[in-house]
C-alpha cells in the first residue's frame, strides 16, 4: 500500500525504527499498534514499530521519526510501499522462554541481542526479556551466552602482551567515587588500569560525571589507549564508545522500569569490561540496606557466580563485599565528589573513602603477585606517599584538565539550605535512596555542582537544630524541589537515647 511521507523530528530512545500511522489507515493495512510494518523506498527495506495517531498526521501519510527518514532517506511528500511484516524469530524465543521455562540456547540469545542491537525488538518486547531474566533466573551457561554475545557485538581494544586492569562496582550508593582513587593507586604501580566508566542513570553522580569536574572524559577508542599507555591509567565515559553496545540499549529499559536483574547486572558489567582488554578485575558489591544486595548471605551467593562467570568468559576476578548501608565519604554529587577525591589524595580525606579504596586497590595488587595481605599496605603506602595525587595530575593532564586543580577551585551549586536534627540524639541511618532522591533533585548529575554534603554519620551525636546536611544547587527552583522531598521525608534518621517513659498508670 501507499504512504505520503512525512518527517517527524523524533528519536526513538530504545528503538530506532518508528513510524506513525492514522488510527483510520489501520484496518487498511490489517495491523494494530505496536505490529511492524515494512517500508520500501529506492530499493531500501527498513522495518519498522507503528505508532498511532488521531490528529497529528492526515489519513494516507505514514509519519517517519528521524532515524526511519535517515535510514530510508526519503524527502517529505514522497510515495513509499508500506505492508505488514513479521515479528523477529527472537520475538517467539522470548514467548517460549515465558511459557516452557526452558534454557535460551546460545543461538536464540545471539539472535535476542543482535536484535536488540539492531533496534528491531521495541522497548516493550526488551522489557519482557529483562522480566523473564527478574523471574525465571538464567542459567550459568545462558549467563555465559549472553555476556559473550554482547561483548562480540560492537568495538574491542586489544592491548598486545599487556595485562589489563579493572574495578567496577554494581553501584547502589550514592558518593562511590573510590575509582578517582584506586585508578591513580594503581597506576603509579606502574600496572594497566585504562578505567572505562557510565554516567549515572538513577543515581547522583557516576564515575565519569565526577571525572569531568576535573577533565574532559569523551574520548575515542584509538586516543583512550594512547592515554593510557602513556600514564598506565585513564578515567573516561564509554558512552560514544561503540563497546558493548547493547548494554546501553538495554540499560535504558532497566532505567524506566527499575528493574536490574542478576544475569543482566554480570552480562553488562563483564561483557564491558571484555571489550576493554581486561585480564584481572576487582569487583566492588556494596551490601546493606537499600543496596542491590542486602545481606551479606545475598552477597556472597552473588560474588561466587560473578567469579564463575568471569571464569568461564577469561577474566580472572576477586569480589570485594563492602559496607553499604550508607553513603561513601560525605560528599555526593560531581563537583562536590570531585572535591572529597582531590582532598583525599592530598591527604586529608574520610576514613570510609580511604579504607573502601585501599582494601579495593590491594585486592587488584594482589591479583598481580603481590603477596596476598600485602596489597592493601602498598596501596596505602602509594597513597600516603602523595605517588597517587601525583598520578591523578598526569591522567588529568593527558585526558587535557587542569593538573593543578585545587579542591577550593572546584565550583558548588551557590544556593544552599541547611537541614537541621529535629531533636537531640544518635544517628541511627541513612537512607541511601532519599539522599540519591534528594542529590538528584537539587540537579546532580546534570548541574556538576548540585548535590549534597552530609555533617553526620551513623552513631553520631547530635543537638537539636544542629546542621545534618546541606543540599546544593545551582537554581532557586532545584533547590526548592529537593527541600520539598524534606516536607514528608527523613533521610537521616535520629533516635534518642530515651525510647520510651512508662509510669504507673
Amino acid at each position: 500500500m501507499k504512504f505520503k511521507t512525512k518527517g517527524i523530528d523524533i528519536s526513538s530512545m530504545a528503538f530506532k525504527n518508528v513510524v506513525l500511522l492514522h488510527t483510520n489507515d489501520l484496518d487498511k493495512l490489517g495491523i494494530k499498534a505496536h505490529d511492524r510494518v515494512l517500508l520500501e523506498y529506492n530499493n531500501r527495506k527498513i522495518a519498522a514499530i507503528v505508532d498511532v495517531t488521531r490528529s497529528f498526521i492526515e489519513p494516507g501519510t505514514i509519519g517517519l521519526y528521524k532515524n526511519v527518514r535517515d535510514t530510508l532517506q526519503v524527502p517529505d511528500s514522497t510515495e513509499i510501499d508500506v505492508s505488514l511484516t513479521e515479528d523477529p524469530p527472537s520475538i517467539r524465543s522470548i514467548q517460549n522462554k515465558m511459557r516452557e521455562k526452558q534454557p535460551y540456547t546460545k543461538k536464540e540469545i545471539e539472535a535476542i541481542i543482535r536484535d536488540i542491537y539492531n533496534r528491531d525488538l521495541s522497548a516493550i518486547e526488551i522489557a519482557v526479556f529483562l522480566l523473564t531474566q527478574e523471574y525465571i533466573p538464567m542459567t550459568i551457561e545462558e549467563i555465559e551466552y549472553l555476556t559473550l554475545t554482547m561483548a562480540e557485538i560492537g568495538e574491542r581494544i586489544e592491548w598486545g602482551e599487556e595485562i589489563v586492569y579493572a574495578k567496577h562496582s554494581i553501584g547502589g550508593v550514592p558518593g562511590n567515587k573510590v575509582s578517582l582513587l584506586i585508578v591513580p593507586i594503581i597506576a603509579a604501580t606502574g600496572l594497566l588500569i585504562p578505567k572505562i566508566s557510565t554516567r549515572a542513570i538513577t543515581s547522583p553522580s557516576g564515575t565519569a560525571d565526577t571525572m569531568e569536574v576535573l577533565a574532559p572524559v569523551e574520548f575515542k577508542a584509538d586516543e583512550i589507549k594512547e592515554m593510557a599507555l602513556k600514564t598506565r591509567g585513564v578515567i573516561c565515559w564509554g558512552g560514544k564508545l561503540d563497546l558493548s553496545p547493547a548494554d546501553s540499549i538495554i540499560s535504558a529499559v532497566e532505567s524506566m522500569l527499575e528493574l536490574d536483574p542478576e544475569s543482566q547486572i554480570i552480562a553488562s558489567i563483564l561483557s564491558k569490561e571484555l571489550a576493554v582488554g581486561v585480564n584481572r578485575m576487582v569487583l566492588d558489591l556494596p551490601q546493606g540496606y537499600h543496596t542491590k544486595v542486602e545481606t551479606l548471605e545475598d552477597a556472597r551467593k552473588f560474588s561466587h557466580k560473578f567469579i564463575q562467570i568471569a571464569d568461564r568468559v577469561g577474566i580472572e576476578l576477586e569480589c570485594g563485599i563492602t559496607y553499604g548501608s550508607q553513603p561513601v565519604g560525605y560528599n555526593i554529587g560531581p563537583a562536590l565528589e570531585a572535591r572529597e577525591a582531590l582532598e583525599t589524595l592530598m591527604g586529608h580525606g574520610p576514613n570510609s573513602l580511604i579504607e573502601k579504596s585501599i582494601k579495593l586497590a590491594g585486592i587488584l595488587l594482589e591479583l598481580s603477585g603481590v603477596e596476598r595481605g600485602r596489597g592493601s599496605d602498598l596501596a596505602e603506602e602509594v597513597l600516603r606517599s602523595g605517588k597517587a595525587l601525583q598520578k591523578l595530575r598526569e591522567i588529568i593532564a593527558i585526558q587535557g584538565g587542569n593538573p593543578n586543580i585545587t579542591p577550593e577551585e572546584i565550583i558548588v551549586g551557590e544556593f544552599t539550605y541547611d537541614y537541621e536534627s529535629p531533636m537531640e540524639g544518635y544517628v541511627k541511618g541513612i537512607s541511601n535512596s532519599l539522599i540519591k532522591r534528594i542529590a538528584r533533585s537539587a540537579g546532580a548529575p546534570t548541574y556538576k555542582g548540585a548535590g549534597i554534603k552530609l555533617y553526620v554519620k551513623e552513631g553520631h551525636k547530635v543537638s537539636k537544630g544542629s546542621v545534618l546536611m546541606k543540599i546544593y544547587a545551582e537554581s532557586e527552583e532545584n533547590l526548592s524541589n529537593a527541600i520539598k522531598i524534606l516536607e514528608t521525608e527523613q533521610p537521616i534518621y535520629i533516635e534518642s537515647m530515651l525510647l520510651d517513659r512508662i509510669g504507673k498508670s
